[in-house]
């Protein structure tokens, strides 16, 4: 499953936005299928930000259950500047007695296809798509 790029239109802030998603804090090689025991690293590049305080948040939804988690970072831009944001994401392992009952570490309603929305300023900036699968 390939990840889609949206990028912000230059009129709307004059800010232009991309990810990626990877599997380590290498940063080296993109990926778009993860395993459960994979951290989820998403990378965010954003140019020609207008200058003052700005939020950028991250939603990560499941395609069947919805939003499970949303993230949110607070930062300072200068005239054009251009700012790198990273957030993350690892599925929550079943507590000891479940995995033994279960022989499962994970809850298999996680693994499928993902989406990790990005807003920034309440403007939807970019789009990753993403698989976790067993």
């Amino acid at each position: 499953m390939a990840g889609l790029v949206v990028s912000l239109p230059p009129q709307v802030f004059g800010a232009t936005c991309s990810g990626a998603t990877y599997k380590g804090p290498d940063f080296e090689q993109e990926v778009t299928e993860f395993s459960p025991f994979d951290t989820i690293y998403l990378i965010l590049d954003c140019s020609g930000l207008r200058p003052g305080e700005h939020v950028m948040h991250a939603n990560w939804l499941h395609s069947q259950r919805g939003m499970i988690r949303s993230d949110s970072h607070t930062f300072e831009a200068e005239e054009g500047s251009k700012r790198g944001l990273y957030f993350w994401f690892k599925l929550s392992k079943k507590g000891p007695m479940a995995s033994m009952l279960s022989n499962q570490d994970f809850h298999e309603e996680n693994f499928g296809d993902w989406v990790a929305e990005v807003y920034l300023d309440d403007t939807k900036v970019a789009e990753r798509r993403f698989s976790i699968a067993d």
